[in-house]
């Protein structure tokens, strides 16, 4: 991936009673907002992030509780996560952004158009899913109840297992916090109202991604002229996996239905 090696800066941004880590680099318009997953923080976009800035302003953004972020008393609605997307953008006076969202980030993504579709210019959507199996809740529970117990040892554990030494960086209360948010579309998916999203979108998934190509399927089957496209041979994290694969997908999305 051959890249300009662009000047970046981090800041906290406080979006309302509470602080959230950003780095940017690149010039807008386009605007990109890129929303990592369940315990990862905005470093994960490090492969994919210095090429995208050649198209546009780029912030990675540490969502609440996770990374350099705050974390505010639980429990937590998706909603609020999304007001936390919108309250960035009027901190930082932006109008409208494309949201580029991986797995949680995904979700955070799709509840922000839906919350605020005024202020959504895309979608991409990593990885991600618009509603969770029993199977899936239960899992999100252990996850939450690991956080709150054994903290962020415990957190990683029950995400990656066991022998796991990944380290973990954030407030595990807050972040059990948000796993719950994902447990909720257990009984609340989002499914049904994603006909009601106007923006283009672009979802993409790795071909062995865990989560299954399936829950792509869906939504973009419910997003009136959604894009799916599936990476082979790939897992669920496309952004490290395989970031030039991505950004040539992300790039043609761009100039065909964001210009």
């Amino acid at each position: 991936m051959a890249s300009l090696q662009l000047a970046c800066s981090t800041r906290r941004v406080d979006v309302g009673g509470h602080a959230l880590r950003v780095e940017t680099r690149g010039a807008g318009p386009p605007h990109f907002v890129c929303l990592h997953g369940l315990a990862d923080t905005l470093s994960i976009w490090s492969r994919l992030a210095p090429a995208l800035a050649e198209h546009g302003r780029v912030m990675l953004v540490d969502q609440r509780a996770h990374g350099g972020s705050d974390a505010r008393p639980g429990p937590y609605r998706r909603e609020d996560l999304a007001t936390d997307v919108r309250a960035l953008l009027d901190r930082l006076d932006i109008d409208r952004a494309v949201l580029v969202g991986h797995s949680m980030g995904g979700v955070v993504a799709l509840t922000t158009a839906l919350a605020y579709p005024e202020r959504v210019a895309g979608l991409v959507l990593l990885g991600t899913a618009s509603e969770a199996s029993p199977r899936v809740a239960a899992w999100y529970e252990r996850i939450a109840c690991a956080a709150e117990i054994e903290g962020l040892a415990g957190l990683a554990h029950a995400i990656y297992g066991t022998g796991s030494d990944r380290q973990l960086e954030g407030d595990p209360r807050g972040i059990a916090h948000v796993t719950r948010c994902l447990k909720s579309l257990v009984h609340d998916p989002l499914t049904p109202q994603l006909p009601a999203v106007a923006c283009p979108v672009l979802v993409v998934v790795g071909e062995n991604d865990p989560m299954g190509v399936g829950a792509s399927v869906i939504i973009q089957r419910h997003i009136p002229g959604a894009q799916l496209e599936v990476i082979p041979g790939r897992g669920h994290w496309l952004h490290v996996e395989a970031p030039d694969l991505l950004l040539d997908i992300v790039d043609r999305f761009r100039r065909s239905r964001l210009a």
